[in-house]
């Protein structure tokens, strides 16, 4: 997937990266993992509020690259965080050996919410810290508002995926 021309996602700490691997245009937004509205997540799991203003925020961030981006395009992601994802998912849950859809976005962050809403943590077997609630959030937000319903993973072609040039 990653040799066609494809749209490519880097969730960083401090912003989020699009980058068109055809035109070499890229979109860099002020979301990250560290950077949703006010600063991070103050709770681990956030609280039902935070994820809130975190959600407001994803996006307002997001909505205006719907108009720019070009379409169709497969997305693709190096990032660790959404390799994590992809390892926490059951078994035939994914719908290729390297691929997060859409639904299976949607039921890892359902599941956060609930801890958030206090199920217990220990059942749960999901990473609590908030840098990959905040992964997972924009991702997910990033899926419904710009319209792809998966997202490949591929091999770490450059320098690490987290670090941002800001």
């Amino acid at each position: 997937m990653s040799e066609a021309a494809h749209l490519q996602l880097a969730i960083g700490t401090r912003q989020t990266r699009i980058t068109d691997s055809g035109s070499g245009r890229s979109w860099v937004l002020g979301i990250g993992t560290e950077a949703l509205g006010n600063g991070p997540f103050h709770h681990e799991p956030p609280t039902p509020l935070e994820i809130e203003h975190a959600i407001e925020h994803v996006e307002d961030a997001v909505m205006p690259l719907l108009r720019e981006l070009p379409s169709p395009m497969p997305w693709v992601s190096s990032d660790a965080a959404s390799w994590q994802l992809h390892n926490l998912l059951p078994r035939g849950a994914a719908t290729g050996p390297a691929l997060l859809s859409i639904d299976a976005v949607e039921d890892l962050f359902n599941q956060l919410a609930a801890l958030s809403l206090g199920r217990p943590t220990a059942s749960s077997g999901l990473p609590l810290q908030a840098s990959f609630m905040a992964h997972v959030l924009i991702l997910r937000e990033a899926m419904h508002h710009l319209r792809f319903t998966s997202l490949g993973l591929i091999a770490d072609s450059d320098s690490d995926s987290d670090s941002d040039s800001d």
